[in-house]
């Protein structure tokens, strides 16, 4: 014969059991289930131009479609003074543009405050191309080509990602640019086997 259970030990286990039904099997922490990536989630206010350089003169390279979550990495002032954001735009568009392109959005036109993202200047792990190297728009090397980064070139590495062939590129600033060709701290994505140094320490560019 079976001995009863003391009453404090049934209501105990009856309180787990409520509390295990309580809260979903595929419950996770709002944090935990976010995806880590580099910089920081904000949106656009309208569909706005995405940027080569840090001007609203340089070659628009992508959109930045309203309420997109976008990275703001840094932040850098034009030569009128205006704010843009080197970000990069999460989802793009199937057949339109790639995922993760890269380059600078006007500030105006984001909703959050990025007074406060870090500045450009200085930013990232300082890497040079072995060769002169073809800058992308997006993280593949059949994406547009923007740009270059000349060989022993002062680089910012920002982030880095795998393509869809699992080759690595970098995020980068080309630092110097070259007087009336590309404007310097132009940037985009480059080949981690141009570039000299080691790549893997830096951070995840993230996805969408």
């Amino acid at each position: 014969m079976r001995r009863a259970r003391p009453l404090s030990v049934a209501i105990a286990a009856c309180a787990a059991l409520t509390t295990a039904m309580a809260v979903p099997a595929s419950a996770t922490p709002a944090s935990a289930a976010r995806i880590a990536g580099a910089g920081r989630e904000i949106h656009t206010r309208v569909d706005t131009g995405i940027y080569f350089g840090p001007g609203l003169s340089t070659p628009q390279i992508g959109t930045a479609w309203a309420g997109d979550n976008v990275a703001g990495i840094c932040q850098v002032l034009d030569n009128n003074g205006k704010r843009l954001v080197l970000s990069i735009e999460r989802p793009g568009r199937n057949g339109v543009q790639w995922a993760n392109t890269a380059g600078y959005i006007w500030d105006l036109d984001i909703v959050e405050y990025t007074g406060n993202l870090p500045s450009c200047d200085g930013y990232g792990k300082g890497v040079h191309p072995r060769v002169d190297t073809a800058v992308y728009s997006g993280p593949g090397l059949s994406t547009p080509q923007v740009g270059t980064a000349w060989a022993g070139d002062d680089v910012a590495g920002v982030c880095k990602i795998d393509d869809n062939n699992g080759k690595r590129l970098v995020l980068g600033i080309e630092r110097p640019g070259r007087n009336g060709v590309q404007w310097a701290n132009s940037a985009g994505y480059i080949w981690d086997l141009d570039i000299t140094e080691y790549t893997g320490d830096l951070q995840d560019c993230g996805v969408s």
